[in-house]
């Protein structure tokens, strides 16, 4: 018969699994995408990192900590898990600096979105590839500089309790006061953003096809197809984002403490489908993927352009070479 903690890492570790292969799939396979060398492309390579690397953590060092959480199988078969839950605030350390990547990198991605359809004149200038690594660069910088400060410094640890099966902050004052500021306000502001700006871009699309000539030549055609379908992909990341820390931060905290499932399923398991479902939706709105692992076909740009193109010399917005 498997324990509660046996169970809980069993659950954990397919879905965390999926969103490994997932997203490093999409990390490293996205600069061989004619349609995604491009500002777009770049920023959602940049969230796969993050999405991959906590995926990673839950499903090789968070699953082993559950499954083999009892003393009697961590002395005779994985005597290494205790060294894990001993250290396992710098794990959690890890996990909110890959958090913190991912979810920069949602909100960049809306704001190219709205750039692309709002100005997309100024598009190219706004989001050239040297402004793109600067704005990845900052973005990174952002999710790991701070967090020595906050966690570190002050000493608020992030770390593996039994009692959940989950990661959990130290219960000091400093601690509490960081995760207020740092984690709650910061994370709900950035949905806010993410939300208010999707919907004025979603909003301008249905007018931008409105006033589209019927004439339109049809490679301009597919590249607003492309268009549409990244926002598509960028609106549901930032839906399934939203809904985890719905219940994160605002479920969790009012289920009893005796509820150990219910609390586990809407903190731990919430946190590592977003990161699942994140690779998973950017497989599915990017055909090309499929044809490059599985087929080996020759990848077709959606622009219409041919695949010898450089994404430097080829500039127009919306195109598949650079966005």
């Amino acid at each position: 018969m498997l324990g509660d903690e046996q169970l809980a890492g069993l659950i954990v570790f397919p879905l965390a699994f999926i969103g490994v292969l997932a997203n490093w799939t999409v990390a490293l396979l996205i600069r061989k995408l004619p349609s995604l060398k491009n500002s777009f492309g770049r920023l959602t390579a940049s969230q796969s990192i993050g999405d991959a690397i906590h995926s990673t953590i839950f499903a090789f060092l968070f699953s082993p900590m559950c499954f083999f959480g009892t003393q009697l199988i961590q002395k005779i078969i994985f005597s290494g898990v205790e060294f894990m839950k001993t250290y396992s605030s710098v794990i959690g350390h890890a996990l909110l600096v890959a958090y913190d990547i991912s979810t920069y990198s949602h909100f960049c991605i809306s704001l190219n979105r709205f750039c692309s359809i709002v100005a997309p004149i100024k598009y190219d200038t706004i989001f050239s590839l040297e402004n793109t690594k600067k704005l990845i660069m900052f973005s990174w910088a952002c999710a790991i500089l701070p967090s020595f400060y906050l966690y570190i410094y002050h000493d608020c640890k992030f770390y593996y309790t039994d009692a959940f099966w989950v990661f959990t902050f130290s219960s000091t004052p400093v601690c509490g006061t960081i995760v207020w500021y740092a984690d709650f306000l910061k994370y709900n502001s950035i949905v806010i953003s993410i939300v208010i700006i999707d919907v004025i871009t979603v909003s301008k699309v249905r007018s931008y096809k409105a006033n589209l000539s019927k004439t339109t030549s049809q490679s301009h055609a597919k590249k607003r197809n492309a268009e549409m379908n990244f926002l598509k992909q960028a609106c549901l990341q930032a839906f399934v984002f939203v809904c985890e820390l719905i219940t994160y931060f605002i479920i969790t905290p009012k289920v009893d403490g005796s509820e150990r499932w219910l609390r586990f399923f809407l903190s731990t398991v919430a946190w590592v489908c977003v990161h699942m479902l994140d690779g998973i939706i950017t497989l599915s709105f990017n055909s090309e993927f499929t044809q490059t692992i599985f087929r080996g076909i020759k990848i077709k740009d959606l622009s219409g352009y041919s695949t010898h193109h450089h994404p430097e010399t080829t500039s127009n917005a919306g195109s598949g070479t650079k966005h």
